[in-house]
Parts: C-alpha cells; structure tokens; sequence
C-alpha cells in the first residue's frame, strides 16, 4: 500500500472521529449505547467491539471495527452504516452528511487505480474549487450513469463529492465506468492547465482499460457544433460602504460571459467616492464594460451586490448615462437589473437552505409558490412571518414593507428570507405592500420563473410608458426584484 493512500485513509479517520466527538446528537452516554447497539445491528454484528471509558477512544475503536469488518451479505459496509445510524437519530445532521462523504472517499481510495490516489491532492483541489451549475451537474451523472442515476443524493453538493459518490456506483458491462465519465465531463469547466493534468490522470487507465477512444468521442459528442446566436451575459457592481472612509463607498465589479465558462471574471475595483457620485461611478463603470466587451451578441444582466443597509436602493431607477443626462433608465435599458445579498454571499450558514430552494426553482420552474406578507400591526405578525418563510414549499417571497431603516418588518422578513434560502425576494421600494401591488407581483410570478426576469423588464417598460401618475407607473418604478443564484458567486 503506498505512503500516499496511507496518508488519506489516516485524514478520513481523523475527520470521522471528530465529526462523531462534536455532534450533539450522542451528547449523552444513553445516546452514544443507543448509537453503538443500532450501528452493530446495522452490520449485523452482535459483538467484537472494544468498549472504553472515553468517547473519542470508543469512536476510534468504533472506526476501526466498522473499517474492517466486511460487511455481511447483502448489508452496508461500515462508514455508511454510521452515516445512516446519525441520519436517523437527527435526520439530515451535518455530521451524518459528513459521515456519508468520508463513506464515498473510503471507498474510492480502496478502489481507484493508483493514478488516481498519487495525485489525491490534485483532484481534490480542482473539483472542490470548480463551480458548475446544479442542473449540469445532474445531466453530467445521468450521461455518465447511462441515465441509470437522474440525481445526486443529498451529501453530494461539489464535483468532488460527485465523482466520490459514483465511484461506488456500478458500472455497465462493457461501459466506461461512471467516475471515469463523469470527471471527462466535469474536466471541460476546469482552467486550462487543471484540464489537461486531470485528462492525463483519467486516461491511462482508460487506454489500460481500452476505453481511450469511448472517451474521446464522448467528448466530441459535447461540444456544439456552433456558437449559440446570443449568449447570457452578467456585470455584477458590489457597492459597500468603504471600511475606513465614513460617508465613502467602494464600487466593484465582476464581468461573466456564457461564452468564457461558469464563473464571474476577475474583479476590478473604482476609487472610493461619497454617495452623492455613486449613479455617476456606476455609470462608467457600465460603460466601460460595454466599450471592452459589447461587441458581441449578449444580453447583459445587471446584478447588484449589496449589504443590507443598501438593499434597498433604487438602482433600477438610476439613469443609463449620468454624463449625457440620458433619460433612459438601467431597469428599462437591459434585458434585467436585480439585487443580490452581500452578507448571504459572505455567510456560508445560510448557503445550505439557499441552495435547497435554488435547486427547487430550477427543477420547478413553472412553479407558482411564492410567500406573500400582507402588512400587519399585529404583536404575532414577526413569529408568524417567521414560521411561514420556513415552509420548504416556496421559492419566492414578497415583502409587506421596503427593507430599510425604520421599517422593521420589511427589515425581519428580508434576513429571514436570506437565512432560509430564498433566491428571489421582491417588494415595493417607497411603500407598504399594497393590494394592487401584491396583484401586479402575484400576475408576474403566476407564470413561474423561467422568464421572469423579461417580464419584469418588459411590464418596466409598458409601465414608464403609461407615463407618471398611472399605478402601473408607480409600481414599475419601484419594484425591487432580489434575484440570487448560488452557482455564480461575484466574490
């Protein structure tokens, strides 16, 4: 057995034993018995653990008997039968989605050919750190399971703990193995040099294994045979308040073309500039992207990033061109202008619940399921907004009230729809959230959310074209839409 495989079978122990150490679950010596007995039924084993006076020395004996008894006919082997035991005392734990991970890398190390366990490291790095949309991802395994496999369990949310998990998948007679398949697929999203390091890896066990050629035609098949027409394209503007200049804000901007791969470019930053010269910075720095990279068919989405004391500014309303008075406005003038949460893209406790709901809207895009608070003076009306935004049903929210300062409901509901998960958040930016608001809103969602954006654009327009005074124009002008995917994150 090589140093190297040593070395990560050793780290998956390590990390095993402590997610057991800290998981609340077995807090007490009555849960830790109750956890123990149902992992030897679980392996269908009666006896031949050691018992010790500490936990951590009982969870290391506990390792290494469920890493080294071979499991019984037909049962699990030992990790993920500990996985399960911690599931079903506290469905969903973070330690039991852990537990089934180190599970899929115990295996795969056991398994994978040595190419594969020297560079361990390498692979890694690269498959942890690429971003590749959830949905692609789902096509990559159905592709590369012969559509056996249509999705991915729950512990499984990187590249990485993908090709772990299918590792252990079974393979067809005769077909590249699924894990081979996958990281082929998964190894076109990576940069150049990552790219070329993992093909080499995956490939001479393919040629050993006379599956070069599968492989390469495999890949052919992937690539369009022409440029679409018109490709997506995102300029993401973070404003924040500058961290040693009171009064002064700093103005950054990422640049992301569908053209160039899954990921916002890198960022480029504006001097700091007082409030008052924020639509003018804004301004240039729109217009400096359309001068490099506007020679091209895209439509170019706007996307805010913005802190919480910033959420509500209305940038939709901020003109196209300060330098030349233009009337033309950003919210009517680009296909879509949205805000995004700066603090959610910066807390990674509330990405877990955000990428449940992302996952739900996409794979339900025709959905209607939108939570709507009417406004209330009610002293129940915090707890029960809070309970509601918690239902696993809704995607989108709309607020009662604006969320800024002396509004603390609009303000309660906004965290709270940050904190469980809502990628699209929308309310009225001057006022309460009125009948004929919640109508307007309520007709623009009922399509679902696959077009949303251009028909938020499009009532925009209609409505500036009614002209001031109509309600139409009123709501137009201030309606706030968050829009926030967690597959593109301008950090």
């Amino acid at each position: 057995m090589c140093e190297e495989t040593e070395e990560i079978k050793d780290r998956i122990r390590r990390r095993a034993v402590d997610a057991l150490v800290r998981c609340d679950t077995l807090g007490s010596p009555e849960d830790r018995e109750q956890f123990l007995g149902l992992v030897l039924d679980g392996l269908r084993r009666s006896g031949g653990l050691q018992r010790h006076s500490t936990p951590r020395g009982q969870y290391v004996a506990l390792l290494r008997f469920c890493m080294t008894t071979p499991p019984a006919s037909g049962g699990t082997d030992g990790l993920t039968c500990l996985a399960a035991v911690l599931d079903l005392l506290d469905p969903g734990c973070a330690e039991s989605l852990l537990m089934y991970r180190l599970a899929d890398e115990w295996k795969a190390v056991r398994t994978l050919p040595d190419e594969f366990t020297d560079s361990w490291g390498l692979l890694e790095q690269a498959l942890q750190s690429v971003r590749i949309p959830d949905a692609e991802r789902r096509a990559m395994v159905a592709q590369a399971t012969q559509s056996r496999l249509r999705s991915l369990p729950r512990h499984s949310i990187t590249v990485w703990s993908d090709f772990l998990y299918l590792v252990g998948q079974n393979t067809a007679p005769d077909h590249v193995p699924p894990w081979m398949a996958y990281l082929d697929a998964a190894s076109t999203w990576l940069d150049a040099a990552h790219r070329r390091n993992l093909r080499a890896i995956n490939r001479r066990p393919a040629a050993r294994w006379e599956f070069g050629h599968t492989l390469d035609r495999a890949r052919y098949a992937r690539q369009p045979s022409e440029q679409p027409s018109t490709h997506a394209e995102h300029l993401a503007i973070r404003i924040m308040e500058a961290p040693y200049d009171e009064g002064y804000y700093t103005v950054s901007h990422w640049f992301h073309s569908a053209l160039r791969g899954p990921d916002f470019e890198g960022r480029s930053d504006s001097p700091t500039v007082p409030f008052a010269e924020l639509q003018q910075t804004v301004s240039g720095v729109i217009s400096q992207v359309q001068w490099t990279e506007g020679d091209r068919p895209g439509h170019l989405r706007l996307e805010f990033v913005l802190p919480l004391e910033l959420i509500n500014l209305p940038v939709e309303s901020w003109p196209l061109d300060v330098a030349e008075g233009s009337h033309l406005l950003l919210g009517t003038s680009h296909p879509a202008v949205v805000v995004r949460s700066l603090d959610r893209l910066m807390d990674r406790r509330w990405h877990g619940w955000w990428r449940l709901r992302w996952q739900k809207l996409c794979e339900e895009p025709t959905t209607s399921s939108v939570y709507m608070s009417i406004p209330s003076s009610s002293p129940q009306h915090p707890d029960r907004v809070a309970a509601e935004l918690a239902d696993e049903a809704h995607v989108a929210a709309v607020l009662s009230e604006p969320p800024e300062a002396g509004r603390p409901y609009g303000c309660l509901e906004f965290r709270t729809a940050l904190c469980t998960g809502y990628p699209v958040v929308v309310w009225h930016r001057t006022s309460e959230s009125t009948t004929e608001f919640r109508q307007v809103v309520g007709d623009l969602l009922a399509e679902g959310f696959a077009d949303l954006l251009p028909r938020i654009t499009r009532f925009r327009r209609q409505a500036a074209a009614l002209g001031a005074g109509t309600p139409e124009h009123r709501i137009g002008r201030h309606l706030a839409v968050l829009w926030d995917d967690p597959d593109r994150k301008p950090l």
